[in-house]
C-alpha cells in the first residue's frame, strides 16, 4: 500500500496545455483577417515556442451581418492557418459587443438588425440601456421573427456546418459567452458613465 502511494506521488505530472489569446480584432469588421502575413509569422513563433494553440473570440456582430446570413470566411482562414502550422484552436462564442469594457481595444457592435431593436436591453433604475448583450429577460421576445434563443441556435448550427471538418481535431474547445464581456452577470458599469473600478450600478431592469 505504501509502495503504491509512493509510486502515485512520484508519477510525473501531466503537463497543462498552453493556449495564447489572439487580439480581439484579429478578424476585421468586414470578416477578413486583419493582417494575414503578420498573423502567420506570430503563429509560427508560438509553435516554435512549444505553445499548444490559440484562443480567439468569434464575434456575433461580424459573423451574422444580416439576419440568417452567416460569414465565417476570416475565421475559416484562421483555423486553416493554425491547422497547417500545427496549432489547436479554442473558440469563444462572443454574443456581446466589444468596446465598452476595460481592455477593449476595438469596437465591434452586435448585428445591426439586433442593435436597432428597443426594449430588449438591460437597464438601470434611471432607464440607461446597456447594448452590450441582449437581456435574459428578452429570451422569448420576437426580433424579426426569431427569439434570441432561436438566433443563438441558428448561429451554432451555421458554425457547426462551416467547421464540420475541424471540430474535434483543430477546434478542441468552445467556450460560450453568456453576458457582458462574455460573463454570466448583469452589466454594472458603463465606461461612458463610470470609471473602472469605481462604484457602478447594476443594470438589472
Amino acid at each position: 500500500m505504501h509502495l503504491l502511494a509512493f509510486a502515485v506521488l512520484c508519477a510525473p505530472a501531466r503537463a497543462a496545455d498552453v493556449f495564447v489569446m489572439l487580439a480581439l480584432d484579429t478578424i476585421t469588421k468586414s470578416g477578413g483577417l486583419k493582417d494575414s502575413t503578420r498573423l502567420k509569422s506570430q503563429l509560427e513563433q508560438l509553435k516554435s515556442g512549444k505553445v499548444d494553440g490559440v484562443m480567439t473570440d468569434v464575434w456575433w456582430g461580424i459573423t451574422e451581418p444580416s439576419s440568417k446570413t452567416y460569414k465565417f470566411d476570416g475565421y475559416k482562414q484562421l483555423v486553416g492557418m493554425c491547422k497547417d502550422i500545427g496549432l489547436k484552436v479554442q473558440i469563444v462564442t462572443s454574443f456581446h459587443s466589444c468596446g465598452g469594457n476595460v481592455g477593449d481595444a476595438c469596437s465591434i457592435p452586435l448585428p445591426e438588425f439586433v442593435n436597432n431593436q428597443s426594449d430588449i436591453w438591460y437597464k438601470d433604475r434611471h432607464g440607461h440601456e446597456d447594448k452590450e448583450y441582449i437581456s435574459l429577460f428578452a429570451d422569448n421576445v420576437q426580433i424579426q421573427g426569431r427569439t434570441p434563443l432561436q438566433m443563438y441556435g441558428d448561429w451554432f448550427a451555421a458554425f457547426a456546418d462551416a467547421f464540420s471538418g475541424d471540430i474535434g481535431s483543430v477546434i478542441v474547445e468552445m467556450q460560450i459567452g453568456m453576458g457582458p464581456a462574455g460573463e454570466l452577470r448583469y452589466p454594472a458599469y458603463q465606461l461612458s458613465k463610470w470609471q473602472f473600478c469605481g462604484v457602478g450600478a447594476f443594470q438589472a431592469y
